[in-house]
């Protein structure tokens, strides 16, 4: 039976009271809101949005993707790894259900893909990264992604691209909300809920989640075995997935005021809580009151946005907190006696942001954008082994960073733009940060396009990689990158038939590349690499239109990844150099099918990779050395029933539709078919 852990944790009585209460409050509220209001008599209906190549100066020559409402809508129960993974093509290696997922974006390490939500940065100045599985995709309205030197418009420091999350409001709602509720296999419950509602001088937007899963799938565990003594054939055990249950819940509200005709302010505060135990490795043999491991995690993020509109400048100024608490502990049950702690780690870590983003508009073919921003990240770790002194660091670090981007559009054809970034970073200035970006339209309907970038790019090692006890290294350098964009496409709207396709090359040359590498003493230190380059292609396409009585929405992207070591080699043995970088597939590729009619509607989404390897060298010598390439089919089929003013929607997912064998990561195994059931609710 799973048990919160008490770690930086609510009682379980006062948190489900403290949700039970504010949603009744905020109902009544909003009910007496609604009454004392006009009711409309117009039914809202799903909104289905396509989204074009246009000709737009400030993103010339950035290749971007934006993830489109049908998926959105798809995903509403899932977390950000899911999302990523099923729409874009970035690689999200998963540790299991439940567990922590990262991104490789374009080939590149966790720590460089950098995700924002509405100006504040979610990576942990500790670690670097983020943890895609606990970003609800209910929490976000808009899911883009900037890739390699895109992202320069946003920060630095994003090798791979930045992630952007954004909410909005519909200032015309009076009042609606949105109820979910679902099950499925392994025990897992979830519980999703939306309350919106105002006037034209004042929306409120409060959205709450709960997920709960015993996550106790069942695997067959190829990596141990026994010999049948007749016939001298491996026996593979069947095992379940024990000590691994996971409790996640959270709550975001949101508050957007029109103080004058020409200015908003907004609130937002989003907190959240991720209570898990992690599975043991397929090649532990001990018993299930052994090597207990059991993570906690609370996050506090108060964000204040004011953003005003003059007659030819918009100014925008934001100051917010990412807060992130956390809590590891790794023990023994021993019967008769008081648990066995081997490790018990806290940590807090968290960044402080002022931003201030100006865009001036000299005429509608010339525009100026000219940002700072300033972080205070602040980590407090500390680490208490079992029989051993306690161990940890607590350090600050001010980060600025200021950035002037000139954007020109010769004619309806021809834009461009130039960037320039200076950093500051704990006292010490960065080299100029540039980009330069083109892109051209060469027939007069605009659906074909040509586009290339060049940048320059610098990230900075982690609070971890410099000061972790044992193993931080204060002497490593900034990686730096050069990146080079090349793309084009065409989009275009024929017989209500709405299509569009791209292309993009990229090439990229990382120094001093941050890798962590075991030592002799026993634990793990982080080396510069002089060099690791990449490469690769990225095709997308999708179609979408109606046949008959049939509504159709297909999207797919194909992706062919290089990450090479250009290392020298540390020792006579070292087989690493030009090899591919562990855990990265050179290709991937994945496909979303949404078809509806009349009230059904059903979604199939495919995903491929190909092999990983495990080790730096790329061996093929034993079942640790390489990860087999797996197809993933999921499966949603769905019904929808009006009433009145309000909407039902019946929803079944058959996930892993064909019983897939897979592991995204060494050593943990991933679920074969599962199945949830999911009831929705819009009024």
């Amino acid at each position: 039976m799973f048990t919160p852990n008490p770690i930086l944790h609510f009682p379980e009585f006062n948190k489900r009271f403290l949700i039970v209460a504010l949603i009744f409050l905020i109902f009544v509220i909003f009910t007496k809101i609604s009454a004392a209001q006009h009711v409309s008599d117009t039914l809202r209906i799903k909104t289905i949005t396509v989204f074009t190549k246009s000709m737009v100066k400030e993103e010339a020559g950035k290749t971007s993707t934006r993830i489109d409402s049908v998926s959105m809508i798809n995903a509403l129960t899932a977390n950000l790894s899911e999302l990523i993974s099923q729409n874009t093509p970035v690689f999200i290696k998963e540790y299991g259900r439940g567990a922590m997922a990262t991104a490789s974006f374009r080939g590149t390490a966790a720590s460089h893909t950098q995700v924002s939500w509405n100006g504040i940065n979610l990576n942990s100045p500790m670690l670097g990264m983020v943890d895609f599985s606990t970003i609800p995709v209910y929490f976000t309205d808009n899911v883009s992604l900037l890739h390699g030197s895109g992202s320069l418009s946003e920060r630095s420091g994003a090798l791979g691209g930045v992630v952007k999350l954004e909410n909005t409001t519909d200032w015309q709602n009076k009042f609606s909300g949105r109820l979910l509720s679902g099950i499925g296999s392994y025990g897992t419950r979830d519980e999703f809920f939306k309350i919106s509602g105002g006037n034209k001088k004042i929306q409120s937007q409060t959205r709450g989640f709960y997920n709960y899963s015993e996550n106790d799938y069942s695997f067959v565990n190829k990596l141990i075995a026994n010999i049948d003594p007749l016939t001298g054939n491996y026996l593979y055990p069947t095992q379940r997935n024990v000590n691994s249950a996971y409790e996640n819940y959270g709550l975001l509200q949101e508050f957007y005021l029109h103080p004058t005709s020409r200015s908003i302010l907004t609130l937002r505060y989003w907190y959240q809580h991720n209570d898990r135990s992690l599975p043991k490795l397929l090649t532990n043999e001990t018993d299930v009151n052994t090597n207990i491991n059991r993570q906690s995690e609370q996050a506090h993020r108060p964000l204040a946005e004011w953003k005003f509109y003059g007659l030819k400048g918009t100014l925008n100024l934001s100051m917010g907190a990412n807060i992130q608490l956390s809590g590891y502990q790794l023990k023994n049950k021993v019967n008769g006696t008081a648990d066995q702690i081997v490790t018990d780690s806290h940590s807090k870590s968290a960044t402080y942001l002022l931003k201030v983003n100006y865009i001036y508009q000299f005429s509608d073919k010339l525009s100026l954008i000219a940002s700072a921003n300033s972080d205070f990240n602040t980590v407090n770790s500390l680490n208490s082994p079992a029989n051993g002194v306690s161990q940890g660091y607590d350090v600050q670090r001010r980060d600025h960073s200021f950035s002037l981007q000139l954007s020109k559009s010769f004619n309806d054809r021809l834009s461009a733009n130039i960037l320039a970034r200076e950093d500051i970073i704990g006292g010490k200035s960065t080299p100029p940060i540039p980009s330069a970006g083109i892109e051209f339209h060469p027939f007069s309907d605009k659906g074909y396009f040509l586009k290339g970038s060049l940048a320059r790019n610098y990230h900075q090692p982690t609070l971890n990689d410099l000061y972790y006890i044992p193993g931080g290294n204060p002497l490593l350098k900034a990686e730096e990158g050069y990146m080079a964009d090349l793309g084009t496409g065409y989009s275009a709207t024929v017989r209500n038939v709405n299509l569009h396709v791209a292309l993009n090359g990229y090439l990229s040359g990382i120094n001093n590349w941050i890798i962590w590498l075991p030592t002799p003493q026993g634990y793990w230190e982080p080396y510069n690499m002089k060099r690791v380059n990449t490469g690769g292609l990225e095709l997308n396409g999708g179609i979408s239109g109606r046949l008959f009585s049939l509504d159709y929405h297909l999207n797919g992207n194909l992706a062919y990844t290089r990450s090479v070591n250009r290392d020298d080699p540390r020792n006579w043995a070292d087989q690493s150099v030009g090899k591919q970088l562990p855990f990265i597939p050179e290709r991937s590729a994945n496909l979303v099918v949404n078809l509806s009619r009349s009230n059904y509607h059903l979604t199939w989404l495919w995903t491929y990779y190909s092999e990983r390897y495990t080790t730096t060298s790329n061996e093929k010598i034993s079942k640790f050395d390489v990860l087999y390439p797996y197809f993933m089919n999921n499966l949603c089929i769905g019904r929808e029933i009006h009433l009145n003013r309000t909407k039902f929607d019946l929803e079944l997912k058959i996930l892993n539709l064909f019983n897939e064998s897979y592991r995204t990561i060494l050593q943990n195994p991933m679920p074969g078919r599962n199945y949830s059931l999911l009831i929705r609710y819009d009024f």
